[in-house]
């Protein structure tokens, strides 16, 4: 098996944020080919720095910020027969492609993702993530984040994400799980591994404000709302109890918060919920 790569990292953010990860990522263990498909979200192209300028890297602009766009032209661009993304603000082990890779071959993948640690600790970046490998299926995607996906084009065909999912796009989350329930639904091996080579920076929940925290749930629950509408019809009886069970979780959480009077707590959970409410009434099956 070629063990060719193309590492895709969507950013709108400052490239020169960039410099650590590229270099984590040339400096590698292992051998193997490689490739670096940077899509910078932008209406300006800017003057790239010098550490981009190497014949590894190859540096497309689209001036639409849409992160499955942005997936999407990178995976346009690919032509390896295994693709990994990455956020632009992680860190990963320089281990990261080769215990990646073993693992593949090893479960025999078409899709792979890994645990995620807060940068500088021991802690996963989500409590979703399990300390322990397991095999995706319909219940447990929520572990799985696209910041560590893997894809094994030896086994499966490209497909691309669903532009309606994601950051900037309608239904603001929920493009990896949408792209993994389109591989499941065709029988597809995906795995996830408690293994944490990868290094996600935390984010401070407490220091945001109330608006900014109903605006990011409530996208957030948009996009998980429409995802469960979107496949209802592959599995009508699977989806209404995801849907249901999701609903209550964040339904009860929202009490529970708001009776401890945890005010930024309850907030989230209540724009999950509405989110969750609103993504579900207003996809449009095609």
């Amino acid at each position: 098996m070629k063990n060719n790569i193309d590492v895709i990292i969507c950013t709108n953010k400052r490239l020169l944020g960039l410099k650590k990860l590229i270099h984590q990522i040339l400096n590698q263990k292992g051998f193997f080919n490689f490739r670096i498909i940077l899509i910078h979200q932008s209406k300006f192209k800017p003057i790239l720095p010098n550490f981009l300028n190497s014949k590894k890297i190859i540096y497309k602009n689209i001036k639409k910020q849409n992160l499955s766009l942005a997936k999407n032209k990178g995976l346009s661009i690919s032509n390896s027969n295994f693709v990994t993304f990455l956020d632009d603000d992680v860190q990963i082990n320089d281990k990261y492609f080769l215990y990646s890779l073993k693992y593949i071959q090893k479960k025999n993948c078409d899709l792979l993702f890994s645990r995620i640690n807060q940068i500088n600790s021991k802690l996963p970046l989500s409590k979703n993530m399990k300390n322990f490998d397991i095999k995706i299926n319909y219940l447990n995607t929520s572990c799985c984040l696209s910041s560590s996906m893997w894809i094994n084009f030896n086994n499966i065909k490209k497909r691309y994400f669903d532009k309606n999912f994601g950051l900037g796009a309608k239904f603001g989350s929920g493009e990896e799980t949408d792209y993994i329930f389109s591989y499941l639904n065709s029988n597809g091996r995906i795995y996830y591994s408690a293994k944490p080579l990868i290094y996600h920076p935390k984010e401070f929940f407490e220091l945001q404000n109330f608006n900014k925290i109903y605006t990011k749930f409530i996208s957030y629950g948009k996009g998980q709302g429409a995802i469960m509408k979107k496949n209802f019809y592959n599995n009508k009886f699977l989806f209404i109890y995801l849907f249901i069970t999701s609903l209550l979780k964040s339904f009860l959480a929202m009490i529970f918060y708001a009776l401890i009077f945890k005010i930024k707590n309850s907030i989230k959970y209540f724009a999950l919920f509405a989110g969750k409410i609103f993504g579900f009434t207003n996809y449009t099956i095609n």
